[in-house]
């Protein structure tokens, strides 16, 4: 025989080993002098990991409650700014006219420069009351106070800021 047919017969007697499980895989073989390396096992594929995006902070932004304007109060609005029964603001009660009995009347008072730019008080703000008698008033802001009426009846109201004095507006405790 010569060489070349004995290594082809040695490679059909390892292929055949193989194919019955014989062998040892991680072993390479020789045949001939010729080394045949094993076929590598896939490696699974990588899965990207998530890459952390580091987003900037927002600049931060004045609240438009903040006033720091201090310039002289030129003029006064006063008025209603909502009812409420039982904690639940009541619908349209903007400027109500009419209190229903249990309920709370919130008010605002807003004191603006003379360009109209809303500004701060300087002095200590004054609500005024045709009978003060009649109401209780709660609440910590002073341009906001809160207002439960002791029993029925007719309230005229404004406010005194800085010398100047508001609009003057009614309201009905029922």
């Amino acid at each position: 025989m010569t060489r070349s047919v004995a290594a082809y017969a040695a490679l059909g007697a390892l292929g055949l080993l193989a194919a019955c499980g014989g062998g040892s895989p991680s072993a390479p073989a020789t045949v001939a002098g010729i080394a045949a390396s094993p076929t590598p096992a896939p490696s699974p594929s990588p899965t990207p990991s998530p890459v952390a995006v580091v987003t900037p902070a927002p600049d931060p932004q004045a609240s438009p409650e903040i006033n720091d304007n201090d310039m002289p109060v030129d003029r006064v609005t006063a008025s209603v700014y909502y009812v409420d029964c039982d904690g639940k603001i009541q619908e349209h009660s903007r400027n109500a006219e009419e209190i229903p009995s249990g309920c709370r009347a919130h008010l605002d008072a807003t004191a603006k420069d003379e360009f109209g730019v809303p500004t701060n008080p300087r002095y200590p703000v004054q609500w005024r009351y045709s009978n003060p008698g009649a109401v209780d008033v709660r609440g910590s802001n002073p341009m906001g106070p809160i207002l439960s009426a002791k029993f029925p009846h007719d309230q005229t109201i404004y406010v005194h800021v800085d010398g100047i004095d508001s609009n003057k507006f009614s309201v009905r405790f029922n």
